[in-house]
């Protein structure tokens, strides 16, 4: 096995044996979060690569970094799927595996010996996982559903009026964590039952749901549309501030204690109560505190923007304030301890074709499995033999 296998503990799922065919971001994510918990995961890309093996970013090698992070932990196989005999040697390894197997997953054309009727007529009870764009076959991708759900027309100053995108693809890693889910209520229900199963899942129907499930479809729907507001946290207190050396942080008082913290931190107790006075407010409630979000803004603006953002720190540490600087990613790395190994989240690993770097293990903290591995990138095609 190409692996590192040096781990005491295998994992919460270890023994699920998954075998992949995908390509891009959610697919990938999604069985790279589950082989980092200890599933088999079977990669097959086509021989030289397939369409995301190297894609940017990249190594000074020239090495895919978004190929080799989303598929650590993984096994890599190369087969041309685009062959019937290919199709049927993949079909041979999804129907393998015994009573943890029986698992393929993909957001690629379900055809020939891979169709989910023709592994069901191997495998009674084989789970076939598969990802599409659109629910109607319209090809999408993070960056189209992100521009037609709402999102990006939400975001920015408010005198912007052009689309504002997201640097991170976070549709799509919401779709992984989803299509994960999926994937292991199917197999829980196969362990009950002895049933397979085909779950489809459309990457626009998780921004839809994503977007709906905040009430913001709703809110829409009654009338009340949400407009842009800059950085303003809506329906409370909080947003930017600017500080005497130049940098920004984010301040958010969203709960009652948080505003309290707030006040006692800065001092500003006194002129807040004229505030609510002169307001007629209750700031105790946030709907109150965002009706005056403004005149509570430049309060809060004038005591940070006279102060460093180390005296900022100073005077909210070992406090319930919730505040954090913003940082570029150079400076998350210099100033940040949870983004370098201080952080047992990371362990510093190479991979092939790339020098060692910070690598996350996965977020999630089993109490029963304090040692899962943190293994890294397969060489391309190496468990083709095996």
């Amino acid at each position: 096995m190409s692996l590192d296998a040096a781990s005491k503990d295998g994992g919460p799922v270890s023994g699920l044996r998954i075998v992949e065919s995908s390509a891009f971001i959610a697919m990938p994510s999604a069985m790279m979060s589950l082989a980092l918990l200890g599933a088999e995961v079977l990669r097959i890309d086509p021989p030289g690569g397939g369409l995301d093996y190297r894609r940017w970013p990249l190594a000074p090698s020239g090495q895919s970094l978004y190929w080799t992070f989303l598929n650590r932990g993984k096994r890599s196989l190369t087969l041309d799927l685009r062959r019937e005999e290919g199709r049927e040697a993949a079909a041979r390894l999804v129907c393998d595996g015994g009573e943890d197997g029986g698992i393929f997953v993909t957001n690629l054309p379900l055809k020939g010996a891979l169709g989910f009727e023709a592994l069901r007529a191997r495998r009674s009870d084989v789970i076939v996982v598969s990802l599409d764009g659109s629910p109607d076959g319209e090809t999408a991708v993070d960056y189209t559903v992100h521009a037609g759900c709402g999102a990006a027309m939400m975001a920015g100053p408010r005198d912007h009026t052009a689309p504002v995108n997201n640097a991170v693809p976070f549709w799509d890693l919401i779709c992984g964590q989803t299509i994960a889910m999926g994937l292991l209520a199917a197999e829980r229900e196969r362990r009950q039952s002895g049933r397979g199963q085909h779950v489809r899942i459309s990457l626009s129907d998780v921004a839809m749901a994503g977007v709906a499930g905040v009430g913001m479809l709703a809110e829409a729907e009654l009338g009340q549309a949400r407009q842009r507001d800059g950085n303003w946290v809506y329906g409370n207190f909080g947003r930017d501030f600017g500080t005497l050396d130049g940098r920004r942080l984010m301040l958010a008082a969203v709960t009652e204690k948080q505003w309290r913290a707030l006040l006692s931190a800065t001092g500003l107790g006194s002129r807040m109560d004229a505030l609510a006075t002169a307001f007629d407010a209750d700031f105790s409630r946030e709907d109150e505190r965002y009706r005056v979000r403004e005149a509570i803004g430049a309060l809060v603006a004038d005591w940070v923007g006279t102060r460093t953002l180390e005296q900022v720190a100073d005077a909210f540490s070992n406090t319930p304030v919730c505040w954090g600087p913003y940082r570029d990613l150079d400076q998350m790395l210099r100033e940040d301890w949870r983004a370098s190994e201080m952080n047992p989240l990371f362990s510093r690993r190479g991979h092939p074709g790339v020098d060692p770097v910070l690598t996350p293990r996965s977020p999630l903290r089993f109490s029963n499995h304090p040692d899962m591995a943190n293994p890294p990138a397969p060489e391309f095609g190496a468990d083709c033999a095996e």
